[in-house]
């Protein structure tokens, strides 16, 4: 059994540091070991990870919130016209990701600096520093832990990697309600002010950007429920929706829950995975269509479309659109490391990714149901 308060503790004995600067996370901690002690059914790996994962959000945000005392600059930092890449998840926001990163000019949060963030890396030694050969062992142990994660997920030490890290200094993260089945948590996820998380979110941006600078590009689906409070703490913000068709999306998440779960539970029901992963589209969608409707009129051309397979015939006009709402072009040096990106990255590089929709316990008319709306607004193909 987890215990929440062994946790903290084991976490303020590594760093020697006491304040979390926030009582939200300690609610957000006993929910989240409740949920996993009572209904992850957890093996003894999932255990192991699931400890790991806590203890290590907790030293980071011990040793954040002592920077921070330490270094008040670090609060005056600006962010600049950042890119929020907000689609649902399989929809190719991945690719986009990767492609923006590649531009010196931008900034992302990488694997390596996710996991310990403290001090914050530095540009004269950002591509040696030590901490990215201990991110690229932990790398290397996911296909043991995790068996066919790495034909679902880019995934490499000084790739970026997607924002929630950032949010699981606050506990309140979708890297455990996609990893563990614990509905409890899930749902409280769900009915979170998410204003004060994203400005945790903002405070390691500027954190990150203090010694290394750059335009920010961040990326996970939790984006869809948190546009009103990105735009609240980034009135400039950027927000890319990125588009696919939904049978084509469904059965690739019901199949990559499935990867990221089994490694952490011998007990994972794949008619538990369909409703799930439906119920987290819905709630997405619902959200981020009804914040999108209401915020765009005031935040005119700060909120963009990208659609998976016109991107992936041709990426420039989408790339070119997104630099323009930024105010910005891309370089000579952004586009021909983009294109090399391109080069290395063909379809299909990390092998083929199996999924059928029955599997799960899901049909062709929920799926038509639940995106019916979706189809006709954006002008997508069901499959």
């Amino acid at each position: 059994m987890l215990n929440a308060q062994a946790l903290l503790k084991q976490a303020r004995e590594d760093t020697q540091l006491t304040d979390l600067n926030g009582e939200q996370v300690l609610e957000a901690l006993d929910r989240l070991v409740h949920a996993l002690n009572n209904e992850a059914a957890l093996n003894d790996i999932g255990r192991y990870r699931a400890q790991a994962s806590i203890t290590n959000a907790l030293k980071n945000r011990l040793k954040i919130e002592n920077y921070i005392r330490d270094n008040p600059a670090v609060l005056d930092e600006v962010i600049e016209r950042p890119i929020f890449i907000s689609g649902l998840p399989r929809t190719g926001t991945t690719a986009l990701h990767h492609m923006l990163n590649e531009d010196p000019a931008n900034r992302t949060i990488r694997l390596w600096e996710g996991a310990d963030m403290v001090p914050p890396a530095e540009t004269a030694s950002y591509s040696t520093d030590p901490r990215i050969e201990q991110s690229r062992q932990g790398v290397q142990l996911t296909e043991q832990f995790l068996p066919g994660f790495l034909k679902t997920h880019l995934l490499d030490a000084e790739s970026p990697d997607e924002c929630h890290m950032f949010f699981n200094q606050t506990l309140v993260s979708v890297e455990f309600t996609s990893s563990y089945n614990i509905p409890s948590y899930t749902n409280w996820v769900y009915q979170q002010n998410f204003d004060p998380l994203y400005a945790y979110h903002k405070k390691q941006m500027q954190l990150l950007q203090f010694k290394k600078p750059g335009r920010w590009v961040m990326k996970t689906p939790l984006h869809q429920l948190g546009v009103r409070a990105i735009l609240k703490n980034h009135p400039s913000a950027i927000i890319v929706q990125t588009h696919r068709a939904p049978m084509t999306i469904v059965a690739s998440g019901f199949s990559f829950n499935e990867v990221v779960r089994s490694g952490n539970s011998d007990h994972v029901d794949r008619n538990v995975i369909g409703r799930d992963w439906m119920e987290m589209m819905r709630i997405y969608s619902e959200e981020f269509e009804s914040a999108r409707a209401e915020l765009e009129p005031h935040y005119p051309g700060q909120f963009l479309d990208v659609y998976h397979d016109d991107f992936v015939r041709d990426p420039w006009p989408d790339l070119e659109k997104i630099y323009s709402a930024r105010q910005t072009t891309i370089t000579e040096q952004g586009r021909a490391a983009m294109n090399r990106w391109l080069t290395n990255n063909p379809k299909g590089r990390h092998g083929k990714h199996e999924y059928r929709l029955e599997d799960y316990g899901v049909t062709r008319a929920d799926v038509e149901a639940l995106f019916a709306d979706y189809v006709a607004r954006y002008n997508v193909t069901m499959e």
